[in-house]
């Protein structure tokens, strides 16, 4: 999905259907559910008493449809081996189904690039104080899809007029001690209108979880990101159903 093209799931409820099936969709995002993506935190995963690739495995089964690869604090061989982990596990939940679950690499453009060129099918996220887009678009190339973090109107301009950005994450939309610089929440009202300020297709991030994915609904997203939602849950597969089911209104 190129910028400017944006589909809005303006009622995720409406059916079952990915993205991809309303219309208005092309094909940046086909075969991918896009309802619910989790973005992995490793010391979240392990203080759980599991790996990330377990936590990944279990809730790719409960229906996440993309994993985002998030750690800050270790080096790109550990990254790798790790984005490695996640996607042999992403590959065991999917095995047998026709589900397409992307693998988005956090950052680590020159990760990606190993990957890719070891023929894996990665994605990449960046923030505003990361590579531009337009460097991670030379760097890897017209097939990954491209996520950006923006918050306000001049970021959202520039997403546009990159022409590279696939999907901007808007957030947090409440109060998060994920990160430790995160500013305060913004609230689903103030969510609603940078969505449509955007653009560009569009995730929310920041404090979700099942009791608060509802007011998000109608809110013009493509998807919901978790991080402690189920990072921290005592059963990730179950959390996910349970954060999916909340996010659309039905059950999946």
């Amino acid at each position: 999905m190129t910028a400017g093209s944006a589909h809005i799931a303006d009622n995720p409820a409406d059916d079952g259907a990915t993205v991809n099936d309303r219309d208005g969709a092309t094909d940046r995002f086909a075969g991918i559910d896009t309802r619910l993506y989790l973005v992995t935190d490793s010391a979240q995963c392990e203080a759980a008493g599991r790996s990330v690739a377990e936590t990944a495995q279990a809730a790719v089964a409960g229906g996440v449809g993309i994993v985002q690869v998030r750690d800050k604090d270790i080096d790109d061989g550990d990254f790798y081996s790790l984005t490695r982990q996640v996607i042999a596990a992403v590959d065991a939940a999917t095995r047998g189904t026709d589900r397409t679950v992307p693998v988005v690499l956090n950052d680590r453009v020159e990760v990606a690039r190993r990957l890719i060129d070891e023929g894996e099918n990665v994605h990449i996220h960046v923030g505003q104080t990361d590579a531009t887009v337009a460097e991670v678009r030379a760097a890897l190339g017209a097939a990954p899809l491209i996520g950006l973090s923006a918050a306000n109107s001049d970021e959202f301009a520039a997403a546009r007029d990159s022409g590279v950005v696939d999907v901007v994450g808007i957030g947090p939309v409440y109060d998060t001690s994920t990160k430790a610089d995160a500013p305060d929440g913004i609230g689903p009202d103030r969510l609603g209108e940078l969505v449509e300020e955007a653009g560009i297709p569009a995730v929310a991030i920041g404090g979700i979880n099942a009791g608060r994915a509802p007011d998000l609904r109608g809110r013009g997203l493509i998807g919901i990101c978790v991080v402690s939602a189920i990072c921290m849950a005592d059963d990730p597969q179950a959390a996910a159903e349970e954060l999916l089911t909340a996010f659309t209104g039905s059950d999946q």
